[in-house]
């Protein structure tokens, strides 16, 4: 059983629409779709439309659409007379739910409805458990799809039956896991995440803020990789995707540029494939900083 696995992105969903374009093009055709924050959008569009090369051109145009204004419409004052009135996030959640009506069909409001199997995880911030979507099939699709996609503070967490719902990538930001849980042998695992990508300084309380969190979650995938790897039933191919590194979070100017690069890095994986090959490297710094030295936990050595 074939899976594509969407890990967060942010900004950097585009990355994911290439490569899956490049792998319907080849033929791959998934059985099932594993998505978190960005890629749970992503994901949730290939599943309700169908995964298609139609389907990726129509995700194109989507992300092209995107305005950052539309996902983080307050000014500075707005920001301000919320932090001031104790407000659970900096921006509120409308353009971004007003973004995944527009990304899904109509008659499409249930896991159920999807083409194919869709899974996507949310993270409860009262009980600190991670929360798969899509076991269920009347599990509603927007809500679960928009707290996947809610980041800590910059987005109001999604009250949901007694939780308090955030980004899946807070836990489990490459849900390669979830995937293998649920039949999966083969996975395509695109993962737009930074891993150890050497980024520009951070500029601004936002950006740090956001590098901050994805820093926090960029090692989760470590120990699902070397559990894949223990497996000799799963056949794991893992492709980075990587953008300009200075882009910043609230950029959404350059999807059309980013769609390309991600097609070109999962073209280039497809001419050589290596499942189950360790984590790409590049820009890892090749010697330790004055006084003091760069550490790998153990757990890193597994993979």
């Amino acid at each position: 059983m074939i899976a594509f696995v969407l890990s967060g992105a942010g900004n950097r969903g585009p990355l994911q629409v290439g490569a899956v374009r490049a792998l319907l093009e080849a033929g791959i055709q998934p059985d099932m779709i594993v998505g978190t924050s960005a890629g749970a959008l992503n994901g949730s569009f290939l599943a309700a439309h169908g995964p298609s090369v139609a389907a990726t051109e129509a995700m194109e145009k989507l992300w092209n659409s995107v305005r950052a204004e539309e996902i983080y419409p307050e000014g500075i004052l707005e920001i301000l007379w919320r932090l001031r009135s104790k407000a659970n996030s900096l921006f509120t959640s409308k353009g971004m739910r007003s973004l995944l009506i527009r990304a899904l069909p109509p008659n499409v409001t249930t896991f159920g409805q999807c083409k194919i199997p869709l899974y996507t995880t949310a993270t409860d911030l009262r009980s600190s458990q991670l929360y798969v979507f899509g076991d269920i099939a009347s599990a509603p699709l927007i809500d679960a799809v928009q707290a996947s996609a809610t980041i800590p503070t910059v987005h109001t967490p999604i009250d949901y039956a007694q939780t308090q719902l955030v980004d899946g990538g807070v836990i489990a930001n490459v849900p390669v896991s979830v995937a293998i849980d649920r039949g999966a042998t083969t996975l395509y695992v695109i993962n737009a995440g930074y891993n150890e990508q050497i980024l520009g300084p951070a500029q601004g309380v936002l950006e740090i803020l956001m590098r901050t969190l994805s820093t926090m979650i960029a090692q989760n995938i470590i120990q699902d990789i070397a559990r894949a790897k223990a497996d000799d039933k799963i056949v794991m191919h893992h492709i980075p995707v990587y953008a300009d590194s200075s882009i910043s979070f609230f950029d959404f100017s350059r999807s059309a540029e980013m769609i390309q690069q991600g097609y070109a890095a999962a073209q280039t994986y497809l001419v050589a494939p290596a499942p189950m090959a360790p984590m790409m490297s590049a820009g890892t710094p090749s010697a330790d900083l004055p006084g003091a030295t760069r550490y790998v936990p153990p757990y890193m050595t597994a993979i």
